[in-house]
């Protein structure tokens, strides 16, 4: 799931060293949460959250051919 992200992060133009993924898994619920600075959180978030409801898609497609159960968020880094 982690390189899915940086795949598509990359392809939005973020810069891969500022980006931080952090990965948590419970009761088969994966959750990743990735942190950048708020400039790269805008792209990664698109006008209308556009991006982000299709990257989530993605990844919860992703998941579902796993067996598993995503979710993913992303906040800004100070």
């Amino acid at each position: 799931m982690q390189d899915l992200v940086r795949f598509v992060a990359k392809g939005l133009g973020i810069d891969d060293a500022s980006l931080t993924l952090e990965e948590a898994a419970a009761e088969g619920q994966l959750t990743l949460t990735a942190k950048l600075p708020y400039s790269a959180l805008q792209k990664l978030d698109g006008r209308d959250h556009r991006t982000a409801k299709a990257l989530r898609q993605v990844l919860s497609a992703s998941a579902a051919a796993q067996d598993k159960r995503f979710v993913f968020t992303a906040e800004a880094q100070d």
